[in-house]
C-alpha cells in the first residue's frame, strides 16, 4: 500500500485540460430526435363536473378555440415514468411561421380507450410500422396501414380511413421552435392555405371558427398569412429548415432496419 501524497501544495488542472479529459471519456450513445414543446388547437369545450350545493354542475375549464402550448417540466410523471408536460393557455390567435411539415397515422378506439399511431413519417413510400399500447402490430405504407382499417364518418360528412393521417407542422413561434399536429377540418384548412402561399416564407396569423354538423359542435382553424419574412427572419427559418431536417435524417439512420418483409424492401422506422 503506498503512502498517501500530500496534495495541499499540487497544481490543480487548467479548465481546458479538465475539457479535453471530459471529451476523450467514451459517453454513451444518445439517439437524436425531434423533442419540441407543443402548441394545439382545443376544438371542443374541455369541461368538468363538479358539485355545487349538492348538485352537479358543469364547468369550462377551457373554451374551443383556445390555443394551448404544452412543454416538458423537470418533473416526472409517476403513471409513465417520463418527463411530465405542462400546458398553458395562449388565447385564440397567435402568431407564428410555419417552416416544416410531416406526416403521422393516428386511431382512437373508443370502444378499449386506446391510440394506435405510428412514427413521424415524410413519404407516402415509406415502410413504417404501427403501434398500440408500445407494440408492433403491423407495419407497411401509410396506404396498405391504412387499408387494413374500415371507413368512418368525419364531422364534415365525409368518408375517410379510421386510421387518420393527420399533419405535423414545424413552426416558429415566439423565435423558438414548436411541433403542432393538425387533423381532421383543420388539416384540410392548412392544405387549402398552403396552395395559395408558401408558408415558411410569411407570417401566418393561426385562428379558429365554429363549426356544426347536426349535434356535433366544434372549432376548425384557420390561417391567414400577415407579411412576408425580413430577411433576418428568413435566415432564422433557413437555418431552423436545415438543422431539423439533419435531425430526421439523423433519426431515420438510428432507426432503420433491413426486415424480411414480402416486398423486400428496406424498412425505415421514424420518430416515435
Amino acid at each position: 500500500m503506498t503512502k498517501k501524497e500530500d496534495t495541499s501544495l499540487a497544481v490543480l488542472p487548467s479548465s481546458e485540460t479538465l475539457a479535453a479529459l471530459k471529451n476523450e471519456f467514451p459517453q454513451e450513445d444518445r439517439k437524436q430526435h425531434i423533442s419540441l414543446p407543443r402548441l394545439s388547437l382545443v376544438s371542443q369545450d374541455i369541461t368538468e363536473e363538479v358539485k355545487v350545493g349538492g348538485k352537479k354542475q358543469i364547468n369550462i375549464v377551457t373554451e374551443a378555440g383556445t390555443f394551448v402550448e404544452e412543454y416538458k417540466t423537470d418533473e416526472i410523471d409517476p403513471d409513465t415514468g417520463k418527463g411530465a408536460w405542462a400546458k398553458h393557455d395562449l388565447g385564440t390567435e397567435i402568431e407564428g411561421i410555419i417552416i416544416y411539415q410531416r406526416k403521422q397515422l393516428r386511431y382512437y378506439d373508443q370502444s378499449t380507450e386506446k391510440f394506435t399511431s405510428s412514427p413521424i413519417y415524410d413519404s407516402v413510400d415509406e415502410i413504417i410500422p404501427l403501434f398500440c399500447d408500445g407494440k408492433e402490430i403491423a407495419r407497411g405504407t401509410p396506404r396498405e396501414l391504412q387499408a387494413q382499417y374500415p371507413q368512418k364518418l368525419t364531422t364534415s360528412g365525409k368518408q375517410r380511413p379510421a386510421l387518420e393521417e393527420n399533419k405535423v407542422l414545424y413552426l416558429l413561434y415566439g423565435g423558438k421552435p414548436y411541433q403542432m399536429t393538425v387533423r381532421g377540418t383543420s388539416m384540410y384548412s392548412f392544405l387549402e392555405y398552403a396552395r395559395g402561399v408558401n408558408p415558411p416564407t410569411v407570417v401566418t396569423a393561426m385562428s379558429s371558427e365554429a363549426k356544426e354538423n347536426g349535434t356535433t359542435k366544434w372549432n376548425q382553424m384557420t390561417f391567414k398569412a400577415v407579411r412576408s419574412l425580413n430577411a433576418d427572419e428568413a435566415d432564422e427559418v433557413l437555418a431552423t429548415i436545415r438543422d431539423i431536417k439533419t435531425t430526421i435524417h439523423a433519426e431515420k439512420a438510428q432507426y432503420t432496419e433491413v426486415l424480411p418483409v414480402p416486398t423486400g424492401r428496406t424498412v425505415a422506422v421514424g420518430e416515435f
